[in-house]
């Protein structure tokens, strides 16, 4: 037996846009009824589409940023779900390890007091007791940014919702950690990694903020030595004086001419006393500063490897608490900055220290806290990167993966191919466990899927206390989502459905994070990339091209802007800017702009409604459809409402093609351009005189606006989904598409927009010959009322118009005659006189000239306008002409054009020449008939 269709009573539209009055009831209406909906089989010979969420903090609130994402995320997806296609949108949260911790540390540290009298730690409560705090505090939130998607309108298969922490994600993690372990390609070992002495954990290079700061540079002698003989001096800048403590070495270039003295010789450590070897190495910039370095492995990136390369001793001196360790002699356990300020002083005292500059330098600040990072020596788990990204290398390299803007690609390339082994070991409580367990009898680690009883090297017992305490990195668990989250390790139908995903969307700044590691990771355990596609959005910034930020006060809250205007406008604002590569620049006018727009629409509708209505003249849906009815009659149909028809239609086309190349911008505009000109203001205004005329023209453009504006609605749902539905579900004669897949699952039938097919805009093709007819009715019109504005005449003034029709004029006086009275009616004009082409002006008249058509119009400015503002508007076209006139002559006169260009090129550049000519002339003319009325 079929199904009931599901479906809303019929809204009784109000007198202006009010997004408030329905924007929710809309959104539970689709969610409540599977609209939403994936399946995990598609039907033979059916496209999937799917894409997976940039998983926000569990933590987080909307930004414009998410804004920006979503509603990019929610237009694709909402056209491939009317195209047919068995759409997948997987949305879910991340478990944001450092900012989630951070915030339950905080709520702990207010509750009251430690042992000590300091507020309340987490070590206070023990591990257990706070992750079960921690997965509260995530109940207690985790709903907050899924309800701001959904006041977006984003269309998302919540029952698909996962978490990176929950059992089945975990489990993945697991899997692939263990793989990785077993493969080689996960190891523990001390290394240099980036540390925040306030998060106290290790950052990843990502996580560590290049921020521009003034500092100093202290230049500082070191004497070299020939065993205790000085036989010289070398003079370092450095920007962090207190890391000398730890110097293992000096490097300079081996081909310096300056320091061949001092190859193989050892140089005296100032304050610390100790020799330290004189390194050659090609690595120095001899040409940057004094050409040598200091070298202090512990604690700098590039030192390190140096370090290794020429096995340097490692000599760690600034401590994880942020204090100078024990190696740092008469400077231990002071503070860092206190450390610098002591060791500059007695630098000094020294006499060493050569001298002070200011400098201008990048620090490296904790993504989290901004706390200065430190490259410090630490035992951490690392990921053996290489053999992973040499394959995500090749992979966009062949084309398997595409980026959009291409441009991108080069950032892509240059990090994945000078990329460091990864440290995804964090010092935190929150997060993925390590599934290692340390035998405290051999000192064996074992690493599992599932938790040991005892060492498989001695049999000892093993228990939660052995395992090792880190968790993973956010971003780990991140790097699996296009796979784990359709049930990854196993096999599922939904992989084989939807992965690889269609398109990953996002912000150019987590390429790195993310976009790569997730190409990586999907290679890896799938053999096939995660996406094919890649769209990066830019920046969205405020209406100055400035970073939103708190401290500057310019922060635009897109909560704020949907209760102001509704999600649509903002929606709308977000795509029409979002062209590829250019950062947004935001103004709620703009958005205020296109809730006028979407206002617009609802007016063109409501005019639908009263005509369609009209007492004593009701009309009913043909039988057949709409559609059908007008396609039977179309060569005979008006050439006003072919026009119309045969414009929605291209415009469906152009927005189809549009969505498909990533041209958001594009579609929007276009859209706008057709709503808001072509169909709201010239068709609208067209459609009166039609109707006025009764009988079958009327019924013809009653089932005209019918179309074109059900056609118009849904070619812009999945910009604008709460206005259209609303507008639609008002529309007569509408009825539920059930596409076969949801029948198939015995989905309901469910009478909505946003799963009625995306019109092809095969329907009507464009009439040249009506578009013609329409161009030249819309340049009578504007040409009258332009004359009007300039004038400053009232739209109730009348005055006759005389036509002089020249050569090349006839289908201008054709269409003006055989529209006399609708032309007439709209632009109040007493008459329409068509003259010969031998016809001369009279000495009162004020020339208007239509050059592309070949046609003057004079009016009679006697008693009708301010000369002096019509001599003004004169000189100004003029002015226009004479620039037209010099634009075609300096074209022609360049041998290299004459020479090069297509005869057809240069014939039309003569034309206007004499256009622009002849425009001048009748000009000139008019200006001398308007010194008769002075």
């Amino acid at each position: 037996m079929p199904k009931e269709t599901r479906q809303l009573p019929t809204p009784n539209l109000e007198k202006s846009f009010e997004p408030q009055t329905f924007e929710g009831k809309l959104y539970a209406f689709w969610n409540e009824n599977g609209c939403f909906d994936s399946y995990d089989e598609s039907l033979p010979g059916q496209k999937s589409f799917s894409m997976v969420i940039p998983p926000p903090n569990v933590t987080g609130v909307l930004h414009m940023g998410h804004a920006l994402t979503n509603t990019i995320q929610d237009i694709l997806v909402r056209w491939q779900r009317m195209k047919g296609a068995n759409t997948l949108w997987l949305p879910g949260t991340d478990h944001a390890g450092i900012a989630t911790q951070t915030q339950v540390e905080k709520a702990i540290a207010k509750e009251g007091k430690g042992p000590t009298g300091r507020p309340l730690t987490r070590h206070d409560l023990g591990r257990e007791k706070f992750l079960e705090r921690t997965w509260k505090w995530k109940e207690d939130h985790a709903g907050q940014i899924s309800n701001q998607l959904k006041r977006l309108g984003s269309s998302l298969d919540w029952k698909r919702e996962r978490f990176t922490m929950d059992e089945g994600l975990s489990k993945a993690v697991r899997e692939v950690f263990v793989r990785l372990y077993k493969e080689g390609l996960i190891y523990r070992g001390e290394r240099i990694i980036n540390w925040c002495p306030r998060c106290q954990t290790a950052l990843s290079d990502l996580e560590v903020i290049p921020t521009d700061r003034k500092g100093k540079l202290w230049n500082i002698r070191y004497e070299i030595v020939d065993g205790e003989q000085v036989i010289g001096s070398v003079v370092i800048a450095t920007t962090r004086p207190e890391t000398m403590l730890g110097d293992t070495a000096i490097a300079v270039h081996p081909e310096d001419e300056r320091y061949t003295a001092f190859h193989g010789k050892e140089a005296r450590l100032p304050l610390m006393g100790r020799k330290i070897p004189v390194i050659v190495d090609a690595y120095v910039d001899r040409e940057f500063g004094t050409g040598a370095l200091k070298i202090t492995p512990a604690h700098d990136f590039n030192d390190y490897d140096l370090g290794v390369k020429h096995k340097l001793p490692f000599i760690s001196v600034m401590g994880k608490d942020g204090k100078i360790t024990s190696e740092g002699g008469a400077y231990a356990d002071l503070k860092f900055a206190e450390a610098r300020d002591k060791v500059v002083a007695d630098l000094e005292a020294a006499g060493v220290l050569v001298k002070v500059e200011d400098h201008a330098n990048k620090v490296g600040l904790c993504q989290r806290c901004e706390t200065v990072a430190e490259p410090l020596l630490s035992k951490q788990w690392f990921v053996k990167i290489q053999p992973l990204a040499d394959p995500a290398i090749d992979a966009v390299k062949t084309g398997k993966i595409e980026f959009r803007p291409k441009a991108w690609e080069k950032t892509y390339f240059e990090w994945m191919n000078n990329i460091r082994d990864w440290c995804i070991s964090r010092q935190l409580w929150w997060g993925h466990q390590i599934p290692a367990w340390h035998c405290p009898k051999c000192e064996h680690i074992e690493v599992a899927l599932h938790d040991p009883s005892k060492c498989p090297s001695c049999g000892t017992s093993l228990d939660a206390s052995n395992r090792d305490e880190d968790v993973l990195d956010t971003w780990f668990s991140s790097a699996l989502w296009p796979f784990s989250t359709m049930g990854w390790p196993e096999q599922t139908q939904a992989l084989k459905t939807f992965y690889p995903t269609s398109i990953l969307e996002t912000g150019f700044d987590i390429i790195f994070f993310w976009v790569a590691r997730m190409i990586m990771m999907g290679i890896h355990f799938m053999g096939k990339v995660p996406f094919e596609r890649v769209y990066l959005h830019a920046m969205v910034r405020d209406e100055k091209g400035e970073k939103m930020s708190k401290s500057k006060g310019n922060v635009i809250d897109p909560l704020t802007v949907i209760d102001q205007h509704g999600a649509d406008p903002l929606r709308f604002t977000l795509a029409s800017m979002a062209g590829q590569g250019r950062d947004i620049k935001l103004s709620v006018d703009r958005v205020e702009s296109d809730r006028a727009f979407a206002n617009k629409i609802w007016n063109a509708t409501k005019y639908f409604h009263l005509q369609w209505n009209e007492e004593g003249s009701a009309v009913t849906m043909p039988k057949e459809g709409v559609t059908e009815w007008l396609k039977s009659r179309e060569k005979k149909l008006h050439p006003i409402n072919r026009w119309i028809l045969g414009e929605v239609n291209a415009t469906a086309r152009e927005v189809d093609r549009a969505l498909e190349a990533f041209e958001l911008n594009e579609a929007a505009n276009r859209l706008y351009q057709f709503g808001w000109l072509e169909f709201c203001d010239w068709y609208i205004e067209f459609s009166k005189q039609n109707l006025r005329k009764g009988g079958e023209l009327r019924l013809e453009t009653l089932y005209t606006l019918r179309y074109s504006l059900e056609t118009f609605l849904k070619a812009l749902h999945p910009i604008m989904p709460f206005v259209t539905e609303e507008l639609w579900q008002s529309l007569p004669g509408i009825s539920a598409h059930q596409f076969p897949l949801r029948e198939k699952n015995g989905a309901p039938p469910v009478l909505t927009l946003m799963l009625q097919e995306f019109p092809k805009g095969e329907d009507f093709s464009l009439s040249e010959k009506s578009a013609a007819q329409v161009r030249i009715q819309k340049r009578f019109i504007e040409a009258i009322r332009n004359f009007r504005g300039e004038n400053q005449l009232s739209p109730k003034k009348e005055f006759a118009v005389r036509v002089k029709a020249k050569s090349g004029s006839e289908e201008f006086v054709e269409v003006v005659r055989s529209n006399d009275s609708d032309l007439k009616s709209m632009t109040r004009l007493t008459s329409i006189e068509v003259l010969g082409a031998l016809a001369a002006p009279g000495d009162t008249d004020a020339l208007i000239a239509l050059s592309e058509f070949s046609v003057d119009l004079w009016i009679d400015l006697k008693g009708l306008v301010d000369v002096e503002e019509e001599r003004k508007r004169l000189e100004k076209e003029m002015a226009k002409a004479e620039s037209d006139l010099n634009h075609s002559r300096g074209k022609l006169a360049k041998p290299s054009f004459v020479e090069k260009a297509p005869p057809e090129l240069i014939e039309k550049e003569r034309a206007a020449e004499r256009v622009a000519l002849e425009k001048i002339e009748s000009l000139k003319k008019a200006v001398e008939r308007l010194q008769a009325l002075k």
